[in-house]
């Protein structure tokens, strides 16, 4: 077992603290989980938690529970891995900002954004960041895969084309995304009981 992965296992441990300490963390309260270790960059149970409380993932499945979102993190520090190897151009600031527009929306109040970003231990400065690496790979996952999952002569006009294309997309995706896991250390160290 590696340091990184006897490390993480640290701190995937129940932690306590003495109650005289000038935290009030009440004795046997977890602190922190790690819930897998990616290429040896660890993945936290506050990471997953700060994802699903600001609406980081997109997706149509219901990832309200960061025990399920943690799947959707693995891939994504997956593709962030390679993405790095290849450093494609750096998103437009105006992209950046809708997007970290989107997040505030998603919250009635400035202060109700303020305190989640407090909770799930992110600055706007980190969020700005999150956001960036999502454009990244968007752009990444356009470049690579656009051409190749569209059909020869692909009529942009004709729906079940168009709707071929995104699936052979996926699939592409899919299978790049198992080939990218079969090659880099991944190992979970918690999932979901049910």
């Amino acid at each position: 077992m590696t340091l990184c992965a006897r490390l993480a296992i640290g701190l995937s441990l129940l932690v306590t603290i003495d109650t005289r300490s000038a935290l009030t963390v009440q004795p046997g309260e977890l602190i922190e989980r790690t819930l897998a270790i990616v290429g040896g960059q660890v993945l936290t149970l506050s990471d997953a938690r700060a994802a699903v409380t600001l609406g980081l993932l997109s997706g149509g499945e219901n990832l309200s529970d960061p025990a399920a979102a943690s799947p959707r993190l693995i891939e994504r520090l997956l593709m962030l891995r390679e993405v790095q190897r290849y450093a494609p151009p750096e998103p437009a600031e105006s992209e950046v900002e809708r997007r970290l527009e989107a997040v505030r929306e998603r919250f009635a109040t400035p202060d109700l954004y303020e305190t989640a970003l407090q909770a799930s231990g992110f600055t706007e400065v980190r969020l700005r960041g999150w956001i960036r690496d999502d454009l990244r790979v968007a752009s990444y996952l356009e470049q690579r895969f656009a051409a190749a999952a569209a059909p020869s002569g692909i009529d942009a006009s004709d729906p079940s084309r168009v709707q071929l294309a995104a699936e052979r997309r996926a699939a592409l995706i899919a299978d790049w995304l198992e080939d990218l896991r079969r090659r880099t250390v991944v190992v979970e160290l918690w999932k979901r009981d049910d």
